[in-house]
């Protein structure tokens, strides 16, 4: 029954119980995301998504950062990043990396639960990306939908990842299933664009609020 109750919390990703053990796991997996060698697969989202140098950017689900820091370090890059995340390790992994590599001044990485409100003033990004494993761990993202409307400026844009071959329950989903409720916030998708084997982006732009 025990080991029944762990595989369903981690195949759930904590979105019904069991979030205080999800979140303890993943603050010790800290540094093996940090050593991974996915550098090249970020730095063709960011040529995908067309990061420009002066924008204002925000990564929901940061883990230790890796695009934020990315896009901090682009020539002649002059906007600003945020990177948010649930684990304090993550985020303190991030953080050191960010010292390390002289993209402090241009980061800002904060440790917090998205389902809260997001502690930024109205219409402060001109990107939202939400590419990791984020969304398959809420039970109900509308809030968090909402959320980045409201920070997102007009003609903004917003990324989420979409999991082109589901292996589980709370693979997130189907374009249409993010149509269905980014639509009646202002939101048009303009672009599905492939990553990898396993995941495509899918595009957003914030039309009207």
């Amino acid at each position: 029954m025990i080991l029944g109750l762990l595989l369903f919390i981690i195949v759930t990703e904590g979105r019904y119980f069991g979030k205080r053990l999800l979140r303890w796991g993943y603050n010790r997996r800290s540094v093996a995301f940090e050593v991974r060698d996915d550098w090249e697969l970020w730095e063709v989202l960011i040529k995908r998504l067309n990061i420009g140098n002066s924008e204002e950017f925000l990564d929901l689900g940061t883990q230790t950062g890796h695009l934020p820091r990315l896009v901090a370090r682009k020539r002649g890059f002059e906007g600003h990043v945020v990177g948010i995340d649930w684990s304090e390790e993550m985020i303190l992994e991030a953080r050191r990396q960010s010292r390390l590599e002289g993209s402090a001044s241009r980061t800002r990485f904060l440790c917090r639960d998205v389902q809260d409100p997001l502690p930024f003033d109205d219409d402060s990004f001109t990107l939202v990306t939400c590419v990791t494993g984020l969304l398959n761990g809420l039970k109900t993202p509308t809030s968090l939908f909402n959320e980045i409307q409201r920070v997102l400026k007009v003609k903004g844009q917003v990324a989420f990842r979409l999991d082109s071959q589901p292996r589980r329950p709370t693979a997130i989903r189907h374009p249409s299933w993010f149509t269905k409720r980014l639509e009646p916030l202002g939101f048009q998708q303009t672009e599905t664009v492939p990553w990898t084997p396993q995941y495509a982006i899918l595009i957003f732009q914030l039309l009207e609020k």
